[in-house]
């Protein structure tokens, strides 16, 4: 028997005490019959004594008889600290297993910027399981002077760690870039090895974006068949390594014609690189 708490994005699913059984071997099923059993007696020998007393020799039982928590068993982190939510979960520990507050909890580890859907299950006799999807970072958005951790659905975790991060995610520049980063991302890792050259992404009057990419070309994208442009330039890497011809822009805003800037100024290139 268990009992469990998740959080789901969908409202249809989403249940907030939810009891189920579980099929176990026949030596577990045995063992909680034979608990059953006793328990019986147990209330039985209960009636006849005041619930102070109650409380007590039913807790010395279950602790007793392993009824306490030993395991705390997490999944699906990434970016929350596990010994963080050992913490939380160790807050409610008071006595036996089944006084663990999975309520509590489960609003604790709620209030956490990082988790996305949340799962909490107290699995007799001594173990709290608790499984986290957390939210996918996809960017470093740079905007009011101040640079935030994005998600897929451009989303702020104001209290994620940037300098965990500045290596790995691309910076995203533009009022509204945050909100609009996902669709244009969907694009570029049609070619993931490719668009790990992209270093930073602006996002042009709310319309359309310019990729940096780290070799110190910029490559101007049309606001509309912008995976058409994209296949374009992967093809012109592909043929011509159009990355590495000393090109500063590559201009595909026109569909019928390609425009490329080149400056002989080594001094900007090296610049650029280095961003």
């Amino acid at each position: 028997m268990l009992n469990s708490i998740r959080k789901e994005n969908s409202s249809t699913r989403f249940n907030i005490d939810r009891v189920s059984t579980k099929k176990n071997p026949v030596r577990f099923n045995t063992f909680f019959f034979l608990t059953f059993i006793i328990l019986l007696l147990f209330i039985f020998f209960f009636n006849q004594i005041n619930s102070n007393k109650q409380i007590i020799i039913l807790n010395n039982f279950l602790i007793n008889n392993g009824f306490t928590l030993q395991k705390i068993k997490i999944f699906g982190t990434k970016n929350i600290s596990k010994k963080t939510i050992m913490e939380i979960v160790y807050a409610e520990n008071e006595s036996n297993i089944f006084n663990v507050n999975l309520s509590n909890i489960y609003n604790t580890l709620n209030n956490n910027d990082w988790v996305k859907d949340l799962y909490i299950e107290r699995i007799l006799p001594d173990t709290i399981k608790i499984t986290i999807e957390e939210k996918q970072p996809i960017g470093i958005w740079q905007y009011e002077m101040s640079n935030k951790i994005i998600t897929k659905n451009g989303e702020i975790i104001p209290t994620a760690n940037l300098d965990k991060f500045k290596i790995d995610l691309p910076i995203i520049h533009g009022e509204h870039a945050n909100q609009n980063a996902n669709s244009i991302f969907e694009i570029l890792n049609t070619n993931k090895l490719f668009a790990k050259n992209i270093w930073s992404l602006n996002y042009i009057n709310k319309r359309r974006w310019n990729l940096h990419f780290n070799q110190g070309i910029i490559v101007l994208l049309p606001s509309k068949d912008v995976l058409e442009a994209w296949n374009k330039i992967i093809k012109l890497q592909k043929h011509y390594d159009i990355l590495n011809l000393g090109l500063t822009e590559l201009d595909f805003r026109n569909p019928h014609k390609i425009l490329g800037k080149i400056n002989f100024d080594k001094n900007l290139i090296i610049h650029r690189k280095n961003l």
